[in-house]
């Protein structure tokens, strides 16, 4: 009766980690976060915490910048007007204050947090 239950719980212990690391990772952080053993390091993002979180602001801006210069790079061209969407990275209701993982989703696929009252397409979005 025991050895069923043995083979069950070798059997997750092998599989876990196989499967921790085929998380679904968007190739351009794949290719940054893959160690020299083929592995991904997932506490460049989550740290060292036992159960996996959703990761601090802080630690994307390490690597893409800070929200303020975010905003400053996808500022709207003067003199656009309504032609061209509002900065995602500087929102008229959150100014930068917006934590990138409302609408930057590394393990499915990314959202418009504003889309949950308005209609923007951002299409240069990684998505």
């Amino acid at each position: 009766m025991l050895k069923p239950l043995y083979t069950l719980l070798l059997g997750c212990m092998l599989i876990l980690p196989i499967t921790a690391n085929s998380m679904n990772i968007k190739d351009y952080h794949k290719d940054v976060m893959t160690g020299t053993n083929g592995k991904v390091d997932c506490t460049a993002c989550h740290g060292d915490a036992k159960r996996k979180t959703i990761p601090d602001a802080t630690l994307c801006s390490r690597c893409h910048g800070s929200p303020e210069e975010l905003a400053k790079l996808t500022k709207r061209p003067e003199g656009a007007g309504h032609s061209v969407e509002p900065n995602p990275h500087d929102s008229l209701h959150y100014g930068t204050d917006l934590p990138c993982t409302y609408c930057h989703q590394e393990h499915k696929e990314s959202k418009v947090y504003c889309n949950q009252c308005h209609e923007f397409t951002y299409p240069k979005m990684k998505r």
